[in-house]
């Protein structure tokens, strides 16, 4: 009985030492005149972007109903991952090229989750852009300091050689749904099989670029606010990010689903492009786009609810049953949940005074699924 018992301290230890690791909330940010103040305060932003940045601008995500998971069904894969797994692709090139124009950025434009991130920019607020995306929408919303941790179809290597081509060079394969052949390995030998061109996109199985690591090192010693947008943080490694980020750090959540294995401060969950548009109107911002609607920026009454303990619900958040038993009410400990309430009230917009008046409902458009 003593052995077994022996080998499972490493693992206790391990669960011991996560515990006591375990981010606490910052007690001093409760509500979403906070994250306004901490926005105007804080002078390098870290911003972390997934897919739900650009479900507006067309482009789908990986696991709502209509993402692209939902979409590899016909494969017959064992596992929608599969499609995005490096060794699978070596071995079936011809699945994910049957697959690959669904998600080659053409004709899209930069949605205004985007655009926000390039006016925190012009304000001299931002630290970087970490983005999971492999769309290049920063590139063309002007977002300068960017790093597309997951790479893009901007370029594309021979995985047999890793020769490197622009990415329009492999364009008209992906469209005609056929297998890009490596130039340089087929003009030495007509008959490989493997010289076969990959977009510069991380798969399953490779490594992140160097630059992340190294981005990320300099980047946690100068943080003072992190916001992740569109991101349910499921991936490894940039789901790792968050371990390597000052604990004192105000950490807030902009997505439609809650995040129920990460202790963010605050979660503001709907529709990211609501979500900031209200943000840019309570910081005095002029966020120009064309997906933003004028009542949006006119707008005087309080666009959110708040549900307990700590998340604020937009139009587009996606909050059922499960979130409510995951996190009831009684969850919040009474000093923080004593400082959100004292703040908590909405301002009269003609006094900027705090009003008893209740808060307007998110009202009665219907709430889309989930889109992570």
């Amino acid at each position: 009985m003593g052995r077994p018992v022996l080998q499972l301290l490493p693992l206790l230890e391990l669960l011991i030492s996560r515990f006591l690791r375990e981010r606490q909330r910052l007690p001093d940010v409760n509500t979403v005149e906070d994250v306004v103040r901490l926005i105007k305060e804080s002078k390098n932003i870290m911003i972390l972007t997934g897919a739900g940045v650009s479900v507006s601008c067309g482009i789908p995500d990986f696991r709502s109903p209509d993402g692209i998971y939902s979409r590899l069904s016909q494969y017959n894969l064992e596992d929608p991952q599969e499609m995005f797994d490096i060794g699978y692709f070596r071995d079936y090139p011809e699945v994910f090229y049957s697959f690959a124009k669904e998600l080659y950025p053409t004709n899209f434009k930069p949605s205004p989750t985007h655009a926000f991130v390039r006016l925190v920019e012009e304000k001299g607020k931002l630290l970087r852009n970490y983005t999971q995306n492999i769309d290049t929408l920063e590139q063309a919303a002007g977002i300068q300091k960017v790093l597309q941790c997951h790479g893009s179809f901007a370029s594309a290597s021979c995985i047999r050689c890793h020769h490197q081509v622009p990415g329009r060079e492999i364009e008209q394969d992906i469209f005609k749904q056929t297998i890009p052949r490596c130039p340089k390995c087929i003009a030495e030998d007509p008959n490989l099989d493997d010289a076969i061109m990959k977009p510069d996109i991380v798969f399953f199985g490779e490594k992140l670029p160097d630059a992340f690591e190294e981005h990320l090192l300099e980047d946690a010693r100068q943080i003072d606010l992190l916001i992740v947008m569109g991101s349910s943080l499921r991936v490894a490694p940039v789901s790792n990010i968050m371990s390597h980020i000052p604990q004192d750090v105000p950490q807030i959540l902009i997505n439609r689903t809650p995040n129920t294995h990460i202790n963010f401060d605050i979660q503001l969950l709907g529709n990211c492009d609501s979500i900031v548009a209200e943000l840019s109107r309570m910081l005095g911002w002029e966020l120009k786009h064309e997906l933003i609607p004028t009542a949006a920026v006119e707008r005087t009454e309080q666009p959110y609810t708040f549900q307990e303990p700590y998340y604020y619900l937009f139009e587009g958040a996606v909050f059922d049953d499960k979130h409510l038993l995951e996190f009831s009410s009684d969850s919040e400990d009474e000093p923080r949940k004593s400082q959100r309430l004292a703040n908590s009230a909405p301002a009269d917009p003609e006094t900027n005074h705090a009003t008893s008046e209740p808060a307007p409902s998110v009202g009665d458009s219907e709430i889309p699924q989930a889109a992570d």
